[in-house]
Parts: structure tokens; sequence; C-alpha cells
């Protein structure tokens, strides 16, 4: 994609609206908004096309891994990715700036410093950490003899350092507590690290959720200007609950995971030694008493839609059937187990008097509706 110029754009503007605008003293507070957004849309569009004009600082992108098990893991990824506790790296070709070497203290009138912002998609070493900053600074500024240093005398030391008026946004940043992309980089890490564990339970977690992290994290954090808007984080997405589950369940998901690889370990032994041919494989399906489709056709704008079915109880109880299968064979067994739901989890005598009977069906009852172990054996 061709680089853009945003001087072309205003003026390409400019020949459009002329005609139908003239300045009129002040901007308003409407006019500076509408240049805000306008701004911001042509920023990530120079960012795209690669536009050598403009260092674009990307805020709050969300980039934590959630499928880590415990939180340690998820420290290690945090000290890994912190800019405020990393060692010092040799310079990138992402940290050079656009300044022409200088060995004098001051700036001279000819030099021209444009900051440029890392990229928050590099890795995190080509980044020049707060700490390096105020190292720098602090050697620079020189308090014991109270005279600055040289500019090369600190290149010797700080590699990074390119200039006069960089050390002098370092120690802006220094005072402040970091630039913008070190607050920036602070507030993803902890709306991050509160998400992470959110999720690690699983709790359910909205917009308004991260939304409140960020501004949370920030009063510890100061960024100015931070509004934890809602288009501010990505690679979090909506999704349909597709299970609920209860803490017993999460407890007991490790060990149920640990019986499943032993049966399948066993499973396969005797395959092994046996053969598909002496192997049956069994499971149980479950069915409502009654089923209904869960969406109607119905007028557009309506609240309540209402669908007549026959017993309310059958719709939210059900029976499970039984079927046994030969591997090698792909064959049934010539006979079910039905498990139907009573209370008691046995039959009254008019209901086991008047039940149709088969051959080839086995029919028991159970309190759940479910086969279980116990009903099996017998």
């Amino acid at each position: 994609m061709d680089s853009v110029n945003p001087m072309n754009v205003l003026k390409l503007l400019e020949e459009d609206y002329k005609q139908l605008f003239q300045l009129d003293g002040q901007p308003s507070e409407a006019d500076k908004q509408l240049q805000e957004l306008v701004k911001e849309f042509m920023d990530v569009k120079i960012n795209r096309a690669g536009s050598s004009s403009l260092a674009l600082e990307e805020d709050l992108q969300y980039e934590l891994q959630t499928h880590m098990q415990t939180f340690d893991e998820f420290e290690k990824l945090v000290a890994a990715s912190n800019q405020l506790a990393e060692p010092d790296e040799n310079p990138s070709q992402e940290d050079q700036v656009v300044e022409p070497l200088s060995s004098g203290t001051e700036p001279s009138s000819n030099e021209f410093y444009v900051p440029r912002i890392p990229n928050p998609k590099q890795p995190p070493s080509n980044a020049v950490t707060l700490d390096y900053k105020k190292r720098s600074v602090d050697f620079w500024r020189n308090v014991a003899t109270k005279k600055r240093r040289s500019l090369s005398c600190v290149q010797t030391k700080f590699k990074k350092v390119t200039s006069i008026r960089q050390l002098q946004e370092w120690e802006r940043h220094v005072a402040e507590g970091g630039s913008r992309y070190d607050k920036l980089k602070a507030l993803r890490l902890e709306t991050g690290k509160q998400f992470f564990l959110a999720k690690q339970k699983p709790h359910i977690v909205k917009d308004m959720d991260i939304r409140r992290w960020a501004v949370t994290a920030n009063r510890t954090i100061g960024l100015v200007g931070f509004m934890a808007s809602p288009d501010g984080y990505y690679g979090i997405v909506d999704r349909k609950i597709t299970k609920f589950v209860t803490d017993k369940y999460i407890q007991e998901a490790p060990q149920v995971k640990n019986t499943a690889e032993e049966c399948v370990a066993l499973v396969r032994s005797r395959i092994s030694d046996y053969g598909l041919d002496c192997m049956w494989n069994t499971d149980q399906s479950g069915f409502d008493y009654e089923m209904r489709p869960g969406r109607t056709l119905h007028l557009a704008g309506a609240k309540h839609v209402l669908a007549v079915c026959q017993s309310e109880n059958s719709m939210m109880h059900g029976y499970t059937v039984m079927m046994t299968i030969s591997p090698a064979m792909r064959k049934f067994l010539p006979q079910l187990w039905i498990t139907l739901q009573e209370d008691k989890g046995v039959f009254g005598p008019m209901v086991a008097r008047t039940m149709f009977k088969a051959d080839n069906l086995y029919v028991t009852a159970s309190a759940s509706g479910k086969m279980t172990k116990k009903l099996y054996l017998e």
C-alpha cells in the first residue's frame, strides 16, 4: 500500500468544503471533538500504510495468553513483558531516531528531534525501559558535580541515547512516572491480569468489567486523559456460553481427565490382548419425554412468544436409552436398556403391570432417569 501524506488529505478536504464553509474565529467544542475523531482515523490509516512521517502509538493492545493453568505461569509472562523491569539491550533499528549525532551538551540550531514511540507489536526487549531512561538522565545530569556531561560521554555508557533533546524528553518521562506508552503498557498488563484471573474461575465477564478494571488500574498509574473507551482492547470477543458449570465441576476436572486417560489406556491394552472382536462399547443417550423446538416464527417486535405443550413436566424431565455396539463388526447388541424417571427409583404396581414389554427391551427406573452403575450390574 502507498504511503499516506496527511497534508495532501487536508488539502483535498479543503477543496471539498471551502465553498460551503468559512473560518469563523475560535473552533467550537464540537469542532475539536470531530478533529480528534478524524485524527485518530487518519493515524490508523497512516500506520497501516507504513508511512515514515508518523510513529503511531497503539493503546491497550491485548496480547496475553489465557490458556495457562496457574497464576505463576502468568506472572512469568508479565515479568517477560514488563517494560519497567527489562534488562538493558543493544539498540535495535526501531529504537533509532532521526536526529544526527551531536557532541555538544545543548541541541544545535539545525537539530530536529522526533521521539519515536516503540511499536507494541515488537518484542519488549526492543523498547527503552523507564529504568534505563532514569539512569541515563541521572548520569547526564551528574548530580555530584552539578555539571552536565557531554552527549558523547553519555553515549559511551548508554548506547541508546542519540541526542540531548532525547535526554530532555526522557527526563520529562521520569518526572511523570513514565511515557504514555509505558503507562499504556502497564494498564494493558494490569487489565489483562484481571481478565486472566476472572476467566480462570471461570466468571462471566462483560465489556463494563474490562473498562472498570482499566479505570481502577489507572488510578494508580495516572495516565492523563485515559477514558477506557469500549474500543480499546483486542483479541477479546463476546461469545455464547456453551455450558454452565459449578465450582465442584472445576475442582474435579483434573481428576476426571486423569480417569479418562486411564480408561483409554486400559481399553487399548485390552484391545491389544484380546482384539476388537472381543470388545463391546456401550453408552447412553438422553431424551426428553416431550421434545419441542426452541424457536418459532412470530410477528416482528413481539416481546412474549407462547407455545403450547402437552406437559411442562415432560419438557424438563427425560429418560435414557443405552445401546451396545461391537467396534469390529459394527453391529448393535440386540437388546436395549431403557431407564425411565421415577420419584422413588422404582415403578409403581399399576405402571409395572400395564407397561409395554418386549423381548429386546430391558426397562428399569431411577430417580434421575439415567442409567447408574448399580442398575447396569443388576
